[in-house]
């Protein structure tokens, strides 16, 4: 058993995004385990600074939870960025 429940087999866990940067993807598997949603990532990266696909992967049963999760206009370019550097962004004022 995992900190999320029964253990699941990571091979049966469902991609719900992938990437061709790292960054975003860490930025994104931020965003999902904040929420409360257990999630990976896989990448062809076999040296590091050379992958060019990242692919994001939740456990079967919560796919449909990430998807609403990671909708265009519910993560914005602030949010991403914040969660990839964890630094706060200030505001642009209009």
């Amino acid at each position: 058993m995992n900190e999320w429940g029964p253990h699941v087999s990571n091979s049966a866990w469902s991609s719900v995004a992938t990437y061709s940067d790292k960054l975003t993807a860490e930025a994104t598997l931020g965003l999902l385990t904040g929420k409360g949603v257990p999630a990976y990532i896989k990448s062809d990266e076999h040296v590091p600074g050379l992958g060019s696909n990242f692919s994001v992967f939740v456990p079967p049963d919560r796919v449909r939870q990430a998807r609403w999760i990671l909708e265009p206009s519910t993560v914005s370019e602030k949010e991403l960025t914040e969660l990839a550097t964890g630094e706060q962004v200030p505001r642009s004022e209009t």
